[in-house]
């Protein structure tokens, strides 16, 4: 039978862009040739000759984040949902029958007999918080432990490499994801995967964490923005990962470089993204 799941709420959707020392030579090279129509501000002689001179050789000026999307290496840190019940709305499709589902922290440590053991299954419904009329079977089960996402590689990224942050926030959108289940599917053999917080040898996500997440959630107070964000679903031992899909959403982007003494904001990756 097909499976289809939907939640529905407010987001922040983040990707996050590594780019070397010779992509930001591109990025200050752009930047330098940036032409202002309005002459603002105005140029000297040695300007227009540069100008003129990158012109006759093919040089095309693009805005800064075309120049990082074409040398970065991008991940995506974040879809912008969280399993909680506040703004959210739970949706499965089950061979063409909608029904809610619950999504409920698993008291168990995440073995397979722990989700057979029905006073486990009691104190996880009862500390889930949702009301005593829902069905058992129509809770899904965020595990305690064993099903976590960790966005980016562990590799260490290089000194002198910088990671620009995109961050877009969005008022509606639609986290879906859908799989063939066995005719004797139900509801509570699946497990919610979630982002890990917890991860500090991950250079990539402690960046995110660290320096980024918490400016994000401050400016977006309303929505289901968290830490433990949805990444996917686990269906006996095979993991299916969700989509978003939402309409606008204006952004900003942030930019941070690794020296010596580690990260720092890089205020000139930045000017060089605001002048592009």
């Amino acid at each position: 039978m097909k499976v289809e799941l939907k939640i529905e709420a407010a987001g922040v959707q983040v990707y996050a862009y590594e780019i070397n020392e010779e992509a930001k030579k591109l990025l200050k090279e752009n930047a330098d040739n940036v032409f202002r129509e309005s002459g603002i501000p105005e140029l000297d002689e040695e300007a227009k000759k540069r100008i003129k001179e990158n012109a006759d050789n093919g040089f095309i000026h693009k805005s800064g984040m075309e120049i990082v999307e074409e040398h970065g290496k991008v991940t995506l840190m974040s879809l912008g949902i969280a399993k909680g019940k506040e703004g959210c709305k739970f949706t499965a499709v089950i061979d063409g029958v909608e029904k809610p589902f619950y999504p409920t922290d698993f008291e168990g440590n995440g073995h397979s007999e722990d989700f057979e053991n029905p006073e486990m299954i009691k104190d996880s419904i009862k500390l889930g918080g949702w009301p005593d009329s829902v069905n058992p079977e129509d809770h899904v089960w965020f595990p305690c432990e064993g099903f976590r996402h960790t966005p980016g590689s562990d590799t260490p990224i290089p000194e002198g490499h910088a990671v620009v942050f995109e961050v877009i926030p969005y008022s509606s959108g639609t986290l879906h994801t859908s799989f063939e289940a066995d005719d004797d599917f139900k509801l509570t053999d699946l497990r919610i995967i979630v982002d890990d917080v917890d991860m500090p040898d991950h250079d990539l996500a402690m960046l995110y964490y660290c320096d980024v997440f918490w400016d994000a959630k401050d400016e977006n107070k309303g929505s289901a923005f968290d830490e433990n964000t949805v990444r996917g679903i686990d269906y006996k031992g095979e993991r299916h990962d969700f989509e978003l899909d939402f309409q606008g959403g204006a952004g900003w982007y942030t930019a941070h470089e690794k020296g010596e003494s580690g990260w720092g904001n890089s205020y000139l990756v930045n000017s060089w993204l605001d002048e592009g």
